[in-house]
C-alpha cells in the first residue's frame, strides 16, 4: 500500500438567486472546473445552512495528492 499525503482545500459555491422558486442562472462552477484542470479531486460537499433550513450555498471540499516537495515540507 503506497504511503500517499493529501492535501485539502475547500470552496465556497453561493445559492443563486431565485425567482418563482427555480434557480435564475446555473450554480457558477468555474472555480470547480479551475480546480480540477489543477489536479484537485472533488470528496464531499457540504450543505451552508442557516436558521431554520434555509439553504445560503455549499462547500466543495477538495483533495490531491501532495508532491515529493511538500511532503518533505510536512514532516515533524
Amino acid at each position: 500500500m503506497a504511503d500517499n499525503k493529501w492535501e485539502y482545500g475547500q470552496i465556497f459555491i453561493a445559492k443563486p438567486d431565485v425567482f418563482g422558486g427555480l434557480p435564475k442562472k446555473p450554480l457558477d462552477l468555474r472555480k470547480i472546473n479551475r480546480a480540477g484542470k489543477a489536479g484537485w479531486e472533488l470528496v464531499s460537499t457540504v450543505p451552508f445552512t442557516v436558521g431554520q433550513g434555509e439553504v445560503k450555498g455549499t462547500f466543495f471540499i477538495l483533495k490531491r495528492e501532495m508532491t515529493e516537495e511538500d511532503n518533505d515540507s510536512d514532516e515533524l
